[in-house]
């Protein structure tokens, strides 16, 4: 019985600890913000703005699972940049926190970068943001890239963000599949 008494307590640690640093929802996208609908091209929980950035059901190669959001820059007709988000509510404030996500670029996609983002929960300033070009992410593979930053207030947003090309001809796609969220003293 103590054995089992101990096991509970450090369960029920582990398990408050894990809240207090935040978990992303739906982190790789599968389930749909319909319930009637499991095609939907929103992913539940992630806010979006922008055209052609949608959970794809049909779409490969996925890094696992069955969805992934997938930008259509190919589609895209305005010059400004388009995204998805979550708030995370329970991350402590002062944490440091790095915010995840594999992309894969098809051959020929010339949009002008993916960036990743941290803000206040509920939009803001950025806390930190990284800029990925086109070169930086390999074509046909995934890759995992990240942004890390400190918040200071409880909770925190993070975001994918992708600007199109400003000149030219738009081409190819962009894929986001398996984000993560780890946060720390």
């Amino acid at each position: 019985m103590k054995r089992f008494g101990r096991l509970a307590v450090l369960l029920v640690l582990v398990g408050s600890v894990a809240t207090a640093r935040g978990e992303l929802l739906n982190a790789s996208f599968e389930e749909s913000s319909d319930d009637e609908d499991w095609f939907s091209d929103q992913a539940k929980y992630w806010g979006r703005w922008g055209n052609w950035i949608n959970r794809e059901t049909g779409w490969t190669p996925t890094h696992s699972g069955d969805c992934l959001i997938g930008y259509h820059h190919w589609r895209i007709e305005e010059q400004t940049t388009s995204g998805i988000y979550q708030d995370i509510e329970d991350v402590s404030a002062g944490s440091e926190c790095t915010f995840s996500v594999y992309v894969y670029k098809d051959p020929g996609t010339n949009a002008e970068y993916v960036e990743l983002r941290l803000e206040p929960k509920g939009g803001g300033e950025a806390i930190a943001s990284q800029f990925y070009k086109m070169g930086d992410i390999p074509k046909g593979k995934w890759k995992l890239i990240s942004v890390t930053g400190r918040n200071e207030k409880e909770g925190l947003r993070v975001l994918i963000i992708v600007k199109p090309r400003q000149q030219g001809k738009r081409e190819g796609a962009i894929k986001f599949d398996d984000a993560s969220l780890e946060c720390g003293e």
